[in-house]
């Protein structure tokens, strides 16, 4: 038996719309059984979608006759939004639907983080008003008071948790930050959306989904030859398993094996500096499976050779947490004298996906989760500290790691004293509020008799766009025929096609792992990705300088593409790929732009600029 309306009605919509966009819904009426006569038609937006001209709409219909009403919309704001259209007409004839609309920030999020140090008494008042030039619903804050200003792990957390993309390193340290929230107490899964533990399930199926048959781990895909990501992965399958979660066994062993042949086969500390020995041994050894001879041997007489102080620390780790706690402390106190005092910022990546920062978060974590002497402990959150200073901006690994730091941290911070808005509160407070929590300020005084840092980080994405920057990348977007000439995208005809090329300029090349992002207007759509694949220009010879990237991305709303560089890289290299103008209006053309995922302080990012799009004839 076939069941349908009388009148059926077919909507036509964008797939989103961002921030400032003006675009149409297309209502198509079919009046297959109905009466003839007039329809009335009503439509509403709810959230950040608006009717823009009439709302109601008078629509007369023959029998079997067809008809259309185009809705001119428009967004401000972001968030889930909700198109309703509600159509009446002859013999009681009613019909409702709803159809969701998502509203995107047209600018790409900035943070800005304040440190205030609060002496007894002193109090600090955080109110709505730091939201005022973010776009409305994208704006958030997250507030950390602890002895350090470092270890801020609600903005940590927060940074983890809306970091855009996901290779195996940052679903790790998304994940492995995760675990430990529970030692933060409850305010601070505030800091990430939704229910964790879902979350960390999700993160363990996918990386065990990139996982070879070897047992190694690829940074995109399946399997690589990665050793030091292979062990960062299988530290946080191992924590995980610590805290209750489900590992697959056959997979964790073939992960274990995998660092077990490693050290058995690894390299001389003094040709490649045993980073990524250090960490399967360290692994091994969580695991109860290290040869304690190596550990000693590496101890006693190449200590001087492992090239960072994480790997030092992770030796030390390795050692304590086989017993032999002497050995433990002293190679604590080497991995500490590795780290700078006074660090100055380094302009290149690592391939171990660290720095002076990650390092010293990375020694008070293991330092402090193997009771190592407290003097040790305390030098080590003062190079935290130091380090910290020098950055602007962090990876994944780095916050990561702060957040295990601040964890293993948190019961000495017992002796914190506050008042949150004539509440009192013991110990280290995270918590995180958006423009709603903060419908009334938030005051926050410390009752102890010590002095505590308040950091404040405030995101969201900007009504006034970032300008363009140069920052060891530039980056331009230019847009061409199919057959290699220039074209305008921001005069474009429905289901006009151009190739969008992105040039990316690193006038020193260096070691990186980089990663070039390029958000797409609402009213494009990427056009066969299988057209330009990612670097294989195939049939578009004309394009020059193109760069082949180790993954890519082809989604609803943006293209992304991550690339491995080197010293011997060409200083010029280029992407491209397809897109189709498919839904008249007015677009928003967001930046493009492109990091070193582990020195973000590198990146460059285009200008914006707008995209009208006409209908077809």
């Amino acid at each position: 038996m076939q069941v349908r309306d009388p009148v059926v009605l077919t909507t036509t919509l964008p797939r989103f719309l961002r921030t400032g966009d003006r675009g149409a819904v297309q209502l198509e009426f079919d009046n297959v059984e109905g009466a003839a006569g007039d329809y009335n038609v009503v439509v509403s937006g709810e959230g950040a979608v608006k009717i823009d001209g009439d709302k109601a709409h008078k629509l007369t219909l023959a029998a079997k006759q067809r008809g259309r009403v185009t809705v001119p919309v428009s967004a401000g704001g972001a968030g889930a939004s909700v198109i309703d259209v509600s159509v009446s007409g002859p013999n009681g004839f009613t019909l409702d639907r709803a159809y969701a609309l998502n509203v995107r920030p047209a600018t790409q999020t900035v943070t800005r983080r304040t440190v205030q140090a609060l002496a007894k008494g002193q109090t600090l008042t955080i109110d709505r008003d730091m939201f005022a030039d973010f776009v409305p619903g994208t704006g958030r804050a997250t507030l950390s008071v602890s002895v350090s200003s470092s270890l801020d792990a609600a903005s940590l957390l927060h940074a983890l948790d809306i970091y855009p993309f996901a290779c195996s390193e940052q679903l790790t340290s998304r994940a492995i930050a995760m675990l430990y929230l529970n030692d933060l107490g409850n305010e601070a899964q505030q800091a990430v959306s939704g229910d964790v533990r879902p979350r960390i399930n999700d993160a363990i199926a996918r990386l065990m989904a990139r996982q070879d048959s070897n047992g190694s781990f690829g940074l995109w895909s399946v399997g690589g030859n990665d050793v030091w990501l292979d062990a960062y992965v299988t530290d946080f399958l191992t924590r995980a398993r610590e805290r209750g979660f489900q590992v697959p066994a056959t997979g964790f062993k073939l992960a274990l094996d995998y660092l077990r042949n490693y050290v058995a086969t690894a390299p001389d500390p003094s040709k490649n500096g045993g980073s990524d020995l250090a960490y399967a041994l360290y692994v091994l050894a969580r695991n109860g499976a290290a040869p304690i001879g190596d550990l000693r041997y590496i101890a006693d007489v190449q200590i001087g050779q492992i090239a960072t102080p994480v790997a030092k620390g992770q030796i030390a780790a390795a050692l304590g947490m086989l017993g032999d706690k002497s050995r433990a402390d002293r190679v604590y106190n080497d991995a500490l004298a590795a780290l700078p005092v006074k660090p100055t910022l380094v302009n290149f990546s690592r391939a171990d996906y660290g720095s002076p920062l990650r390092d010293a978060a990375a020694l008070v974590t293991l330092a402090s989760e193997g009771r190592a002497p407290a003097r040790t402990i305390d030098n080590a959150i003062a190079r935290v500290d130091a380090a910290r200073a020098q950055f602007s901006f962090t990876s994944t690994q780095e916050d990561a790691w702060l957040v295990l730091a601040a964890s293993t941290l948190a019961k000495q911070t017992s002796a914190i004293a506050l008042d949150v808005n004539g509440a009192k509160h013991k110990g280290a407070l995270y918590r995180s509020f958006n423009t709603a929590a903060l419908a009334q300020p938030l005051k926050l005084t410390n009752d102890g008799t010590g002095k505590v840092q308040a950091v404040v980080s405030v995101s969201g994405a900007p009504i006034t766009p970032e300008p363009a920057a140069d920052h060891g990348f530039k980056i331009e977007r230019s847009y061409f025929t199919l057959e290699g000439q220039p074209s305008d995208p921001s005069h474009a005809t429905q289901n006009q096609r151009f190739v969008v090329v992105l040039k990316v300029t690193e006038p020193q090349p260096q070691y990186g792992r980089v990663v070039l992002a390029d958000y797409l207007p609402a009213g494009f759509e990427i056009d066969n990705p299988h057209l330009v694949s990612s670097g294989d220009t195939g049939t578009l010879a004309w394009i020059t300088d193109a760069a082949t990237p180790v993954h890519s991305e082809f989604r609803d709303d943006r293209f992304t593409a991550a690339f491995e560089r080197s010293k011997s890289s060409p200083p010029v290299f280029t992407v491209a790929y397809v897109v189709r103008a498919v839904s008249p209006g007015h677009y928003v053309l967001p930046q493009a732009f492109v990091e070193d995922m582990y020195r973000p302080d590198r990146f460059g990012r285009t200008a914006t600029g707008t995209v009208d799009i006409t209908a077809a004839k």
